[in-house]
């Protein structure tokens, strides 16, 4: 059985998730709320959920805002948001604070209903327009949030470590000497404020969601992000 709660505040879209998911044998909404007020105040809280979906933009305290809350009142659930929101800003914003899929509200509700299976059975679900934003996002320049802190030449430099190139070969690659690449990383490490090789890469990819993206992939033993 997979117990799902449902956080909407449009009373017609709220009625039409309960209606049509409760139709499939398997699935059982055990809450429905229209905010996260309403949530808080439920008398009772069954322990056993598998699933919530929730809508961002809620009247009082927004979904994104009430995630903290449902993961720790839910520690196992998986966080399916379901917004009229499609722009970058919401889909990393969600997936930062711990939903595991994000649905557009204009997908029908076959495609909930397997966007549902897809988050209990393999982990995560994202509609094509969020996983196309969340892997440009993904993929950008790691470098590009400290990019305003270097001169060109410790950009440069930065670049080639990141890419995995020893202290040789990126002396040979900016005809310089390994002293100067040495030199170069001091005044990094300041500007940085890091002291050692370790901690600069770690300060890098700490700037994009690719450090998430890892952890999540390693922190489960079978996660998919299905394209619904």
């Amino acid at each position: 059985m997979i117990n799902i709660g449902i956080i909407e505040d449009n009373h017609f879209q709220l009625n039409n998730y309960k209606e049509f998911l409760e139709d499939f044998q398997e699935c059982k909404v055990v809450f429905a709320c229209k905010s996260m007020e309403e949530f808080k105040a439920l008398p009772f809280k069954n322990p056993d959920v598998k699933v919530i979906l929730l809508d961002i933009s809620l009247p009082g305290e927004s979904g994104i805002q009430g995630m903290q809350e449902l993961k720790q009142t839910y520690p196992e659930a998986k966080i399916i948001v379901l917004s009229g929101h499609d722009g970058k800003q919401y889909v990393i914003e969600s997936i930062k604070k711990g939903a595991s899929g994000y649905i557009i509200k204009t997908s029908r509700l076959m495609e909930i209903y397997h966007s549902i299976l897809d988050t209990v059975n393999q982990g995560g679900t994202l509609s094509p327009k969020a996983a196309h934003l969340l892997i440009s996002y993904i993929n950008k320049d790691p470098l590009e949030n400290i990019k305003h802190k270097l001169t060109k030449r410790e950009y440069e430099l930065l670049a080639l470590l990141k890419e995995g190139f020893s202290y040789k070969e990126m002396a040979d690659k900016l005809f310089v000497t390994v002293f100067t690449v040495n030199q170069h990383l001091k005044k990094i490490y300041q500007k940085l404020n890091v002291a050692s090789k370790s901690e600069l890469i770690s300060k890098i990819w700490s700037n994009n969601l690719f450090s998430w993206f890892v952890a999540m992939i390693s922190g489960a033993s079978m996660i998919n992000l299905i394209f619904i």
